[in-house]
């Protein structure tokens, strides 16, 4: 994906003169040096007030608290995009910051975990991976141990074997007689023909189902959040309330096609949504979950993840789109 177009301002004439030039609505902010290279880049609420307070302009520090590094002195631009939304100022951020550090080399992210159930498997089970397995992945999920949580709540639904045994079937199997899981019956068994092969596979489609379409889920466990759905081929949608509008922000595989977000106003909102696409051929590059899945799991989340169902109405998602905008009173929505 292409990087936001950053605006320029030259610092050379002075600090001031420069800043009264940057606009005080939210947005994202660079200071950059002589040579092009980034000083410092981040969010800000107020564009001016983040430039001034890393140029030496802003309030001092309050007592005890160390203040602001002064850059005015080696800082020759400033650059900075407005935003409009929560979402899409952590997207802007996102694609400025990988030119800087790559997603692979960034230690404040942490890859999400997924669960991996491929039903046409002999005998499939599900179990906890990352992004690179091949096969239907569903998640994301914040970290293993919340994969771990999702798994077991699967298993409660649907008796698919825990085990990562290979065996052929025979009730008289010795691995499957002494298996716990077995003996309580919370697993099908097939190793011990209590299931045909056929039966098993239906089974686990049944669960790749569920898991894949969380409008399936009304009575699902905490453990398994809304927002988990099919992660390698999935549609998605992100809703970010705006002033005036609504961000809808197509998601595919893990992939925000940003040059596909519209933003209409609310009385616009069914004829922007039968306008989306989900163009796979610009799903391309690194995947976006690991920043994606912090901002989902995160607290201070104003948007909203909205997976589509398949056939889903228009004006049915219309429906759920609007039901999460009077959520903060026309901010945004919580997770």
């Amino acid at each position: 994906m292409p990087a936001p177009a950053l605006a320029l301002l030259d610092l050379s004439g002075g600090v001031e003169p420069a800043l009264a030039s940057v606009p005080t609505r939210p947005g994202v902010g660079q200071l950059l040096g002589p040579d092009g290279r980034n000083l410092v880049l981040g969010t800000a609420a107020n564009l001016r007030r983040w430039a001034a307070s890393h140029l030496g302009l802003g309030k001092p520090a309050p007592a005890g608290r160390r203040p602001r590094t002064n850059l005015a002195g080696i800082a020759a631009t400033v650059g900075f995009v407005e935003t409009q939304g929560s979402f899409h100022q952590r997207l802007t951020y996102e694609r400025l910051m990988a030119l800087v550090v790559p997603l692979s080399a960034r230690r404040d992210l942490k890859p999400p975990a997924f669960l991996h159930l491929d039903p046409t498997q002999r005998f499939p089970r599900v179990a906890i991976a990352g992004l690179a397995p091949e096969g239907p992945l569903f998640g994301p999920f914040r970290d293993r141990r919340a994969a771990e949580q999702a798994r077991d709540a699967v298993h409660r639904m649907f008796p698919l074997r825990p085990c990562d045994f290979r065996f052929e079937p025979d009730p008289s199997l010795p691995l499957g007689l002494s298996c716990l899981y077995a003996q309580v019956r919370s697993c099908a068994a097939p190793c011990l023909v209590r299931t045909s092969e056929e039966e098993y596979r239906a089974l686990a489609s049944r669960a790749a189902a569920w898991l894949a379409d969380p409008g399936s889920r009304a009575d699902a466990p905490s453990a398994v959040p809304a927002t988990v759905a099919a992660a390698t081929s999935g549609r998605a949608l992100v809703v970010d309330p705006a002033h005036g509008s609504v961000g809808l922000f197509p998601v595919l595989g893990g992939c925000v096609l940003e040059s596909a977000a519209r933003w209409p106003a609310a009385e616009e909102l069914e004829a922007a949504l039968r306008a989306l696409e989900w163009p796979a051929e610009r799903a391309t590059g690194d995947s976006d979950w690991p920043w994606l899945t912090s901002w989902l799991r995160g607290s201070r989340a104003r948007a909203a993840f909205l997976v589509p169902g398949d056939g889903e109405p228009i004006p049915a998602l219309a429906a759920r789109v609007r039901a999460l905008l009077p959520a903060t009173g026309g901010r945004g929505a919580g997770r």
